[in-house]
Formats: C-alpha cells, sequence, structure tokens
C-alpha cells in the first residue's frame, strides 16, 4: 500500500511540474486531487504503517506534510508549495518502508572515534551531537533507499559546530577577513582558519582542517548532483552509501581538531 502510494505522490508531482499551472494553484479540479490523495493517505495507508504503540518517528514529518498540504487544498496556494509537500511526504514514506524491511535489531556499539565526537560534541554544542549521531545510526544499516539524510546530518553536526565557536560577527572583525566571492558571509573554511588561529594551531595542521573542509563541500555537492543523474536506482542506493561514509571520515578530521581530540 505504502509503496504504491508513493508512486501517486509522484505522479501527481510530475503533473503539476509539466502541466501549465502557473506560479499559483488556480485549478479547484487539480485542488480537489490532492485533497483526496489526503484523505486516502489518511483514512487507508496510515493505519498500515503503524499502531499507536509502535509508531515510528519517521511516520510523523509525513502526518505533517499531508495536514499541511490538505491545508492548501484549501485556497489557491503557490504550486512550488504543493509540490514541495508532495516531495516531503513522498521521501518520508521511502524511509517509513525502508525501516520496516531492516530486521529489528539490537542497537550497533558506536567505534571508539564516533564516540568520543559524540560525547564531545554533547558537551559543547547538545544539537551538533544529535545529527551527528543521527548519521552515525542511519550509516549502520544499509536497507535505505535514500542516503541525503545522512549526508545533511554530517554537514550540519560541522557547520553547527563552527557557527558555535566562530560567530559570524567574530570572524568579519578579525584582521585581513575578506569576504570571498559570491558569498555572503564567512565560509566554512574562512571559520576553521579562524578558530585555528586562536588556538595558535599553523602549518600543517591548519591546512590540513581546512583542506578536509573544503573536501566536505566538494564531495557534497558532487554526491547531490549524482542523485539525479543516476538513471540505475540500486547502482544510486550502493555507491550513495560508499559516498556519505567518505563524507563522514572528512567530517571527522575536522570535528577532531575543533572538539580538541586526537586519534
Amino acid at each position: 500500500m505504502a509503496a504504491d502510494f508513493v508512486t501517486r505522490l509522484e505522479r501527481m508531482g510530475r503533473t503539476l511540474t509539466s502541466a501549465n499551472f502557473g506560479s499559483q494553484l488556480n485549478s479547484a479540479k487539480c485542488r480537489g486531487e490532492l485533497r483526496k490523495l489526503v484523505e486516502e493517505y489518511f483514512e487507508k495507508v496510515r493505519p498500515t504503517l503503524a499502531s499507536l504503540d509502535e509508531q515510528s518517528p519517521l511516520v510523523l514529518p509525513v502526518d505533517s506534510a499531508m495536514q499541511q498540504l490538505l491545508v492548501e487544498t484549501h485556497k489557491r496556494g503557490r504550486t512550488a508549495r504543493y509540490r514541495a509537500l508532495l516531495n516531503e511526504a513522498r521521501e518520508g514514506l521511502i524511509q517509513v518502508h525502508a525501516e520496516r524491511l531492516i530486521p529489528r535489531v539490537g542497537p550497533i556499539p558506536m567505534d571508539p572515534i564516533d564516540g568520543q565526537i559524540s560525547a564531545a560534541l554533547q558537551e559543547t554544542l547538545p544539537s551538533a551531537a544529535l545529527s551527528y549521531r543521527q548519521a552515525v545510526e542511519d550509516l549502520k544499516g544499509a536497507a535505505r533507499l535514500s542516503w541525503r539524510g545522512p549526508a545533511t546530518d554530517l554537514r550540519e553536526s560541522m557547520r553547527e559546530l563552527l557557527d558555535h565557536l566562530a560567530p559570524d560577527a567574530e570572524v568579519e572583525a578579525a584582521h585581513g577577513f575578506k569576504r570571498e566571492p559570491e558569498t555572503r558571509g564567512p565560509t566554512m573554511k574562512q571559520k576553521v582558519r579562524f578558530i585555528l588561529r586562536q588556538r595558535s594551531a599553523q602549518g600543517a595542521a591548519m591546512a590540513s582542517v581546512e583542506t578536509a573542509t573544503q573536501a566536505v563541500e566538494e564531495a557534497l555537492g558532487q554526491f547531490v548532483r549524482s542523485v539525479y543523474t543516476r538513471s540505475s536506482v540500486s547502482t544510486h542506493v550502493a555507491t550513495s552509501r560508499e559516498e556519505v561514509l567518505r563524507i563522514k571520515a572528512l567530517v571527522q578530521v575536522v570535528l577532531q581538531e575543533l572538539l580538541g581530540l586526537h586519534a
């Protein structure tokens, strides 16, 4: 049921993209079809996902997206908003479906480096620790249908820590700071340089962390582009996990240095 409904959400999303609806969805017929999708989700699909007692946290974002979609169908909302909510619900259902395919087993212990980073992040910035731990947990399994979540969580854990240790105002006020072209503020690489200079780190250590930081951005960009260029879903899923593991290794290098941990 869930897999079939995912296909229907994709089809509706393509309809909104291909049809000439304009920036606002004025078609009452199309809004009615969207409303029927929402009703079918809550009446037929939602009950098959989980009982209230065993409800997965992954179901809640799908519920929220569908509820917001229902609200939007009662007005002439932006077409892009309808597409975004359909995509959000679709990706959420894929995650729920993937989770149900994974056998229920006990938690896999975290490796020593991840444990050190997680503990240090928890003391310094709990929200970044949550993002990092979520990515680590997601990467333990191999049955995911999409790996964008872990990739984003890894980057966010690093970005949040950099913002915490090097606020924009302080970095921009530092002697010699100059914005890089086409940026609105300090880059992550510039924040790394600011933090390490504050700690008097020089030479190879600074260069190594700056290089790793830039590599995270480049690897994540390549990963996102690859999502849209691969024709084979099976190849995409397998290769994406390897790409995210590479991003994780780079993030580890940066976080270990910023947190004062050393392998």
